[in-house]
């Protein structure tokens, strides 16, 4: 069942259509457990990358009594839902659009997306993934014909290529603000570390919540108030020098930060184990819950700019939790 990195949109070889519920795996070996239970028989091992047919989610609970999620591949045969990320395989029609002057915001719609030097040269190792985000800044036809977007790396500065089938055009009236009519001063959010959930306020009511993982390290996603006024639609992310854990994760979606040193809201297509610590600080979310965020919260970003700050934003209390949410 696994897809070849050679292979964009390969899925259609293997009859997954648009609506066919998919799953990518986020582990180096994740094993398939013969009940939905950590202690019950393995009897295969699924690997990185690979992409297969996933149905209903069973939910049991371990002895602390949290909840946890099993995705059942077939009779007989579940997978922690911790570290498979739900995919569709959705290759595009070719756009004809021109791409405009200052670029703009394109979105991943295949489980893999092979990404080269130039069209047809295949000469990295690099693999963009479902719902990865990123700025495309020309779109290049090659000697057969095909389309490929130039993709900008707004970490070193050089562009990859991926064919252009594999990324869709994001449209304004997607990324729309939400709730305009709350004056700036009316909107807060409130992240529970304690609960591992933000909620968003309007009026001093909650109107919006979400489960995250936050930074495992106390301390890496800081307790206080803070303010989204910066914000970029994708985000090449890598670990600092001094970070003993490894990453390098392109196309980091929807970023909404809240310090001057990067912690942000934003997606997270690397696990889904929402709910639980998991990062070095961010807040991870998933794509459409960090999307919300990024659409609720003030400053507005302008459609054709990549990244956009002003002054204030939208207020951010970042608490313990068990209680103690600040209501002023």
């Amino acid at each position: 069942m696994m897809m070849s990195e050679a292979e964009p949109a390969s899925a259609a070889l293997f009859g997954w259509g648009p609506d066919t519920r998919l799953g990518r795996i986020l582990r180096f070996k994740l094993q398939v457990k013969k009940e939905p239970n950590f202690l019950a028989d393995t009897i295969d091992s699924l690997m990185y990358d690979e992409v297969l047919p996933i149905s209903q989610m069973i939910y049991t609970h371990n002895i602390y009594g949290k909840q946890l999620g099993w995705y059942e591949l077939g009779s007989g045969q579940y997978v922690d839902a911790t570290w498979v990320q739900p995919v569709y395989n959705r290759p595009n029609a070719i756009d004809n659009r021109p791409i405009p002057e200052e670029g703009c915001l394109g979105e991943v719609t295949v489980p893999l997306a092979p990404v080269y030097s130039k069209p047809n040269v295949r000469d990295i190792h690099r693999t963009f993934y479902y719902e990865n985000n990123f700025w495309i800044k020309d779109k290049i036809t090659d000697e057969k014909g095909f389309p490929w977007y130039e993709l900008w790396d707004d970490l070193s500065g050089v562009s990859y290529f991926v064919n252009a089938k594999n990324i869709r055009r994001i449209e304004p009236e997607e990324i729309t603000p939400l709730k305009t009519e709350v004056p700036q001063d009316q909107k807060r959010l409130v992240l529970e570390l304690g609960y591992q959930v933000v909620r968003a306020y309007e009026y001093n009511k909650p109107v919006w919540e979400a489960p995250v993982s936050s930074g495992k390290i106390d301390g890496s996603t800081p307790v206080g108030r803070w303010m989204t006024n910066r914000k970029r639609p994708c985000r090449r992310m890598v670990n600092e020098p001094h970070n003993p854990d490894v990453y390098d994760l392109p196309g980091v979606p929807w970023v909404s930060y809240i310090t001057l040193d990067g912690v942000a809201f934003h997606g997270a297509f690397w696990h889904a184990n929402w709910g639980t610590v998991m990062s070095n600080g961010c807040i991870n979310m998933k794509n459409d819950d960090a999307k919300w965020i990024y659409r609720w919260t003030t400053p507005d970003v302008p459609f054709n700019q990549y990244f956009h700050e002003d002054v204030t934003g939208t207020r951010v209390d970042v608490v313990t939790g068990f209680g103690d949410v600040p209501k002023e």
